[in-house]
């Protein structure tokens, strides 16, 4: 029987605001990790600070690797396949009101 699960990334969350409205992700990664296929209500910054990634949106699929910035605009589906061991990524949410 083949084994079908992804590694799990460790990821740290700070939450500032009153309402919790800024959010920084601290993301570390190995090769085969996978988030989840998702979209959020407000944008996301994705910073890749090292590694290699497959970014899956909407329109197609990005390869990044080394130092990228990545803009996701609200509503916008995306899945991040880890591509490189090891990978660090900082996401940040700068309004999730």
């Amino acid at each position: 029987m083949a084994n079908n699960t992804h590694p799990v990334p460790d990821i740290a969350r700070l939450f500032i605001g009153a309402e919790n409205e800024f959010e920084v992700e601290t993301v570390f990664a190995v090769k085969g990790a996978v988030s989840p296929d998702e979209s959020h209500p407000f944008d996301e910054i994705m910073v890749l600070l090292e590694g290699e990634v497959e970014l899956e949106l909407d329109n197609g699929v990005e390869s990044l690797s080394g130092l990228t910035l990545k803009e996701l605009p609200a509503g916008t589906r995306h899945v991040i396949r880890v591509k490189k061991t090891p990978t660090r990524i900082v996401i940040i949410h700068p309004d999730r009101v």
